[in-house]
């Protein structure tokens, strides 16, 4: 029992700051680009059919009169 606490004790300390990194290849940082890329696009044409379905309300309720 006293095994398990020891090792809850090791993770939270390499956790706080003794963390091993992992260094990634060539491909594995290509996959990372591309997916950060596949992200940012999303993004952007999600931010870009808000505004352009909040410009339509507005136009619809500016034509409306109100």
């Amino acid at each position: 029992m006293s095994d398990d606490l020891n090792k809850t004790e090791n993770a939270q300390t390499a956790a706080e700051g003794d963390a091993e990194f992992v260094a990634l290849t060539e491909e594995q940082k290509a996959a990372r680009k591309r997916r950060n890329r596949a992200i940012a696009l999303g993004l952007f044409v999600f931010v870009g059919l808000i505004f352009v379905t909040t410009m339509v309300r507005l136009a619809g309720n500016y034509n409306a009169g109100g």
